[in-house]
């Protein structure tokens, strides 16, 4: 083995060790909403058709959209119904709102990020797809890990 492989080993065994994406103190949720693809006002109105859903459920208005949830297994959030997640979401605390881009004319997706405990902790992944007149067509909502950074 030629010297200089020798030091990149000793060298590489030497860096630090990159901490998990689970942080022990979170990470606070920036204070200005981050917004992709989409207005204030857009991201506004979307939260507001979510909040009129929310409100329509809750006083047993007939609602058509598909509604999802879940989680991994394990976690806790798999004993909560999707109905019962969805009327407990403060969609107005979402702190990340993007729109998706697709070639189906007839759909708008989009994806809201909601943190309860702050960023670099458990936190609600919410695509949301409008259909073609901005109706609500699904809700499907996962509660997961953070992506490794």
């Amino acid at each position: 083995m030629h010297k200089w492989h020798l030091f990149v080993i000793i060298g590489l065994t030497l860096l630090p060790v990159p901490a998990s994406a689970q942080l022990d103190e979170p990470v606070p949720i920036p204070s200005t909403r981050q917004l992709r693809g989409l207005s204030s006002d857009e991201a506004t109105a979307l939260i507001a058709k979510l909040e009129e859903a929310q409100g329509k459920l809750r006083a047993a208005e007939f609602q058509s959209f598909e509604l999802l949830s879940g989680s991994i297994a394990a976690y806790e959030m798999t004993k909560v119904s999707p109905r019962e997640a969805f009327l407990q979401m403060p969609f107005e605390k979402a702190w990340e709102i993007r729109k998706i881009a697709t070639d189906n004319r007839l759909w708008q997706p989009f994806k809201l990020a909601y943190a309860p405990d702050g960023l670099g902790k458990l936190y609600w992944d919410i695509e949301v797809v409008l259909g073609y007149h901005g109706t609500l067509e699904r809700v499907t909502m996962t509660y997961k890990p953070p992506a490794p950074f």
